[in-house]
């Protein structure tokens, strides 16, 4: 049997990369001083409705091992990578107070990125409101509006000289028709009326 190899090419300035969240790879940490997202909640309440009950505290070990994790990034030829900051552990409270931790890793991870050469695409927000927030009526409250907008001033001034691109909402349709029309994102409300205000 004869194979026949190809090789691809990509057009000068391609950008060759991968993405990931804060609360798929973070996950919780002891002592690190993040607080709770609507994720770490609805797990504390309904673990059975996770698949084989894996909480938002199991992820992978990118929080400790960030650094080999990124070399991972130059061995498979990245230039560009996608993360997110988790809101809940840069402010814990939502509004308020800057956790000086967060601020210390998140620093660490973007400068590991950049001295590796390849460029930085942040997400603000990848379904993981600060629980604090959601107990006060989450994005149906307009006020998360305004704590949504001084977070995301506070991660501009935080880490504007190591962000190449900013992106505002993972997926903005998702938790709404995830958590309004469907229970497979917290407020799991399933109520069409919710859904628009």
């Amino acid at each position: 049997m004869v194979t026949e190899q190809r090789e691809y090419r990509f057009p000068e300035g391609f950008l060759w990369g991968s993405s990931t969240s804060g609360p798929q790879s973070e996950g919780s940490v002891a002592g690190d001083g993040k607080g709770w997202n609507n994720w770490d909640y609805w797990y504390s309440q309904e673990p059975e409705l996770f698949h084989q009950q894996i909480g938002p505290e199991q992820t992978s070990t990118f929080y400790e091992h960030f650094q080999s994790d990124l070399d991972l990034l130059v061995e498979t030829g990245h230039s560009i990578f996608r993360t997110s900051i988790q809101w809940s552990r840069l402010i814990p409270e939502g509004i308020g107070e800057v956790n000086p931790q967060a601020v210390e890793f998140y620093r660490a991870v973007f400068a590991g990125i950049r001295e590796r050469g390849i460029k930085l695409l942040v997400n603000l927000y990848h379904f993981d409101l600060p629980y604090v927030l959601q107990e006060k009526g989450g994005w149906e409250n307009k006020e998360i509006v305004w704590a949504y907008e001084a977070y995301a001033r506070q991660c501009f001034s935080l880490f504007g000289d190591l962000v190449d691109h900013w992106i505002t909402f993972n997926e903005p349709i998702v938790p709404v028709e995830c958590g309004y029309l469907g229970s497979y994102h917290y407020p799991c409300k399933v109520d069409a009326r919710q859904l628009w205000s």
